[in-house]
């Protein structure tokens, strides 16, 4: 949907799928039809062998890229915060923090933001880099970075 809402307002889409095999490479058709797609698995069965940070096109974004958008695991979406943060890119990243009741009730879903706690249900799951407290320590060099 964010891919559609780009395209047809204009922006350029660059799409990469990563995942640990090709099989977890799903809807590759329909990110095409808005734009270009690149593929890494870590096996190496589809695209490039490695991580999506690994790949040689994420490698050249700070000459084409004005925002990452990421989904994922926890420890993925940190190594895309650390490429955005040293390239200077806006990144946004949908957490997937355990939810349960959605209402915000629960609280099993809080994330620390420079704003306060907040649960990912209701303030979320899209979050700027910026706003997570804890990202930004990894903003020059990737030091104590859990991936």
């Amino acid at each position: 949907m964010l891919a559609k809402y780009l395209k047809n307002n204009n922006i350029e889409v660059s799409t990469l799928l990563g995942g640990r095999s090709s099989g977890d490479i799903v809807e590759v058709e329909d990110f095409e039809r808005f734009g270009k797609v690149f593929i890494t698995t870590e096996d190496g069965s589809t695209g490039f062998k490695g991580l999506v940070t690994q790949h040689p096109e994420f490698e050249d974004i700070g000459f084409k890229l004005r925002e990452i958008y990421s989904c994922g695991p926890e420890p993925m979406l940190r190594a895309v915060a650390i490429e955005a943060f040293r390239q200077n890119i806006e990144c946004e990243v949908s957490l997937e923090n355990t939810m349960a009741c959605g209402i915000g009730a629960c609280l099993c879903c809080i994330v620390e933001t420079k704003h306060g706690n907040q649960c990912v249900c209701t303030a979320g799951p899209v979050f700027n880099i910026n706003e997570l407290t804890g990202w930004d320590a990894f903003k020059v060099s990737g030091e104590n970075c859990p991936v």
